[in-house]
């Protein structure tokens, strides 16, 4: 059974001003602005909540998503994007740094290929 490859990129970001993290509308629109960037398609409208412990921003889309987890008050913010086949999550990260304006970024990367199926030495 073939298996698409998939991308995720993830980031820890700090130093953005809290206005950029705390405004619902911005920050979904900057999740449509990431997606459509690399292609990919939202199966739903994005949903931005905010709670007494931070802001998580989700955009869950045909073969992927993109996510944000903020801390607004202390200016940090986790994103993760996520794509399957020829999407180029790398690209829609970069708008997400680019557009949030941090100081600070660490990122990481994870390309997986074909799946394969695992032995079972049991038999079952």
């Amino acid at each position: 059974m073939p298996v698409a490859p998939y991308h995720r990129v993830f980031a820890d970001l700090g130093g953005i001003p809290a206005s950029r993290l705390s405004d619902p509308q911005e920050l979904a629109g900057l999740l449509i602005a990431a997606a459509n960037a690399v292609g990919l398609n939202p199966a739903a409208p994005p949903v931005v909540q905010a709670s007494p412990t931070g802001v998580a921003a989700a955009l869950v889309c045909h073969g992927g998503h993109v996510v944000l987890h903020a801390l607004p008050g202390d200016g940090l913010c986790f994103a993760d994007v996520a794509g399957i086949g020829a999407v180029h999550a790398q690209r829609a990260l970069d708008i997400l740094i680019k557009r949030l304006g941090e100081r600070e970024v660490r990122t990481d990367s994870r390309r997986r290929g074909p799946v394969t199926q695992l032995n079972n030495p049991e038999g079952k």
